[in-house]
């Protein structure tokens, strides 16, 4: 499933110490989406701490019927329950030393939360340290429809130069499997982390 991408990582494997990426995956459905995210960037030689929500436990126990923990510890090592609020990730110098963080799926109410600066738990937490270091923040927000007050919120965001992305799937690619379709808004999202790869197929003209 990201068999190859490795090709695409240059001289990570070279690096004295991978960098960093915190990947935060929320209740919204799409868990599947954050799945993939750990997957690529493990495969890419990137080091990954990854905050889930116990609602996205839920969602991945409902939609894909694994247990969300141990799939990811396949992957990763640094996995953190929102509650922990005392982890690591909680301090801005962990952002500091972060190349950049996404949250994906992200629910509404972590967008919410985020935009109104609530941190009360460790995802959002971390999302309001990488905006107060002026650190790359990248939000995958799988909601439709989206009424005002949710508009509202990420457009306060976006004015502080958060990233807001829709899961919006294309259709240019033509794709034959569901695999195929969240590579797409995977790719998309690790685009905008500015990270190369080589995952999904790029429209040429």
């Amino acid at each position: 499933m990201v068999g190859g991408l490795a090709k695409e990582a240059g001289t990570k494997s070279g690096r004295e110490k991978a960098k960093r990426v915190i990947i935060g995956i929320s209740g919204a459905s799409g868990t599947i989406y954050g799945i993939r995210t750990v997957q690529f960037l493990n495969e890419l030689g990137y080091e990954t701490h990854i905050i889930i929500s116990k609602s996205a436990e839920k969602v991945a126990q409902k939609e894909l019927g694994i247990n969300l923990i141990e799939e990811l510890k396949k992957y990763s090592s640094n996995i953190y329950i929102q509650s922990q609020i005392e982890a690591a990730p909680s301090s801005s110098s962990f952002s500091i030393t972060s190349e950049s963080m996404i949250i994906i799926p992200c629910s509404i109410k972590t967008l919410a939360e985020i935009a109104n600066g609530i941190g009360s738990n460790l995802l959002s937490r971390t999302a309001l340290n990488f905006i107060r270091t002026n650190k790359k923040l990248v939000l995958v927000i799988r909601e439709t429809p989206l009424g005002a007050i949710e508009l509202e919120n990420a457009l306060k965001l976006a004015r502080l130069g958060v990233l807001i992305m829709p899961a919006s799937p294309a259709f240019y690619i033509l794709p034959k499997t569901i695999d195929e379709m969240v590579n797409f808004v995977v790719g998309k999202a690790l685009d905008l982390l500015g990270i190369k790869h080589d995952i999904y197929k790029r429209w040429k003209g």
